[in-house]
């Protein structure tokens, strides 16, 4: 019997070397989770609706100042409507994602409604094709980063 407290004291030594650190690397992990978690609800996740709000501004004035340059008639354009409009295009460019298909795909999208509205009467269809696509894709890409925004951060 005396021999077994040694035993029994080596044993609960060494499950307390291998088992504590590792406990204590469990509790570290789940309070770096919540330290995330807590981050993104009071730090990134306004910074991000404040993007997305930009964003969606500055593509709906975009878009609506571009359809009234091209409604308006090829005589009643002015150069401030066409130098407000560049103005947004490069806003927009610098808020957007170069490494991100869709968000390319708005920039080529408002380069084609600008080269319309540049191009005269030819220019028409291309607008006619362009405007409406650009509205739908920004839709997209604004639903998409919304729904990051909702979402947690994940631990890797």
């Amino acid at each position: 019997m005396e021999k077994a407290i040694p035993i029994l004291s080596l044993i609960v030594a060494l499950l307390a070397v291998f088992v504590g650190p590792l406990l204590s690397l469990r509790i570290a992990r789940r309070q770096t989770l919540s330290s995330l978690e807590v981050a993104n609800k009071q730090v990134i996740a306004p910074m991000r609706q404040a993007w997305i709000n930009s964003l969606r501004d500055l593509l709906a004035e975009f878009a609506s100042t571009a359809l009234h340059y091209f409604v308006a008639g090829y005589e009643d354009r002015t150069d401030a409507e066409y130098l407000r409009l560049t103005l947004l295009e490069h806003k927009i460019q610098l808020m957007l994602n170069a490494k991100e298909d869709d968000h390319r795909k708005i920039e080529s999208l408002m380069r084609k409604m600008l080269n319309a509205i540049e191009s005269g009467p030819e220019g028409d269809d291309d607008f006619q094709v362009s405007h409406p696509a650009l509205m739908g894709l920004s839709k997209e890409v604004l639903k998409r980063e919304w729904d990051r925004v909702k979402d947690p951060i994940k631990m890797p």
